[in-house]
């Protein structure tokens, strides 16, 4: 149970997270130019690396070009759901787009890096894309949710994922595998600290399905109040910090398959069962990422064949 210190911490660094997409704005800005460089040239001035056994390709440099983006747009979702206690679902939409081709990048590079290298690359996934999925689920654009969890779902168990001392992330990769019916990964933490949630995610009892919920609420906002110190650093820059998303996909992933669910509301983020959406939300593209997009695809890139290897 989080005490009044964590939530008013908590609330002030909420209030103070609507002027974020303002704060990083220059840096938006500049992102976009390294992208029209990337459309114009068809690389990116990064290109520095080599390797004889398996050459890299252009696409495989493009980190910032898509991570910024993902990153400014959710935080501009996360601003107007402070202001307004509404999901703004077209610009996370917008943000998804960007992070569903980061990760399917990701992926790829992963692949190759045990052929280029001889090992696996541990800690080369930031811990915050399990926030992807998220996005994924709660927009209801399932073959994005599926591309992006196999990123997880191979890398977990690899330790390609740099974690945190929290164990969100873990409980975001392990529900959805057990939803989905895979039920095929194991916790690589030490007392896990929602096992008793994946077991029991389709329960009916909606006492208990709230216990769930505010411990999982209760986490997030401790965790956001903590110091640097803590290593909770999903939770350490403008992004991910005050919007629930691991509430809302175990809320999300019930609704998926019928189940009731609580009109569940918690003090640091409000009423989280109104955020669930009705409808699915199509894909936000704007005209500067389907430039990049064409570009990449003229050079090999292809979603299904990379998410394949």
């Amino acid at each position: 149970m989080i005490n009044d210190k964590q939530l008013e911490k908590f609330l002030r660094k909420r209030k103070r997270a609507i002027k974020n997409p303002v704060k990083y704005a220059r840096v938006f800005e500049d992102s976009k130019n390294d992208t029209r460089y990337y459309i114009e040239h068809g690389r990116n001035d990064r290109q520095q690396s080599y390797n004889e056994r398996l050459p890299f390709l252009p696409w495989e440099f493009l980190k910032t070009e898509f991570g910024i983006p993902t990153d400014y747009y959710e935080m501009s979702a996360q601003s107007m759901l402070i202001q307004e206690g509404s999901l703004c679902s077209n610009t996370l939409s917008h943000s998804l787009c960007f992070a569903h081709i980061n990760c399917i990048i990701t992926y790829f590079t992963h692949k190759r890096y045990v052929i280029r290298f001889d090992r696996e690359r541990e800690g080369g996934v930031s811990p915050d894309s399990v926030f992807y999925l998220v996005m994924a689920v709660i927009l209801q654009q399932p073959e994005r949710a599926e591309h992006i969890f196999k990123l997880l779902q191979v890398g977990y168990p690899k330790l390609w994922i740099n974690r945190s001392k929290s164990h969100i992330g873990d409980f975001i990769i392990l529900l959805f595998d057990a939803v989905k019916g895979g039920k095929q990964l194991r916790p690589i933490v030490d007392d896990f600290a929602y096992a008793d949630i994946v077991a029991r995610w389709d329960t009916d009892d909606l006492q208990e399905l709230t216990g769930y919920l505010t411990q999982l609420c209760d986490d997030q906002v401790a965790q956001v109040a903590s110091p640097p110190s803590k290593m909770y650093f999903e939770f350490d820059n403008m992004n991910w910090q005050f919007t629930p998303y691991a509430a809302l996909l175990l809320l999300a992933l019930r609704a998926e398959r019928g189940l009731p669910n609580p009109d569940f509301s918690h003090p640091g983020f409000g009423n989280i069962t109104q955020l669930l959406l009705d409808e699915p939300v199509a894909p936000v593209e704007d005209e500067l990422l389907s430039q990049l997009l064409a570009c990449i695809r003229a050079q090999g890139f292809d979603e299904e064949t990379l998410m394949n290897v």
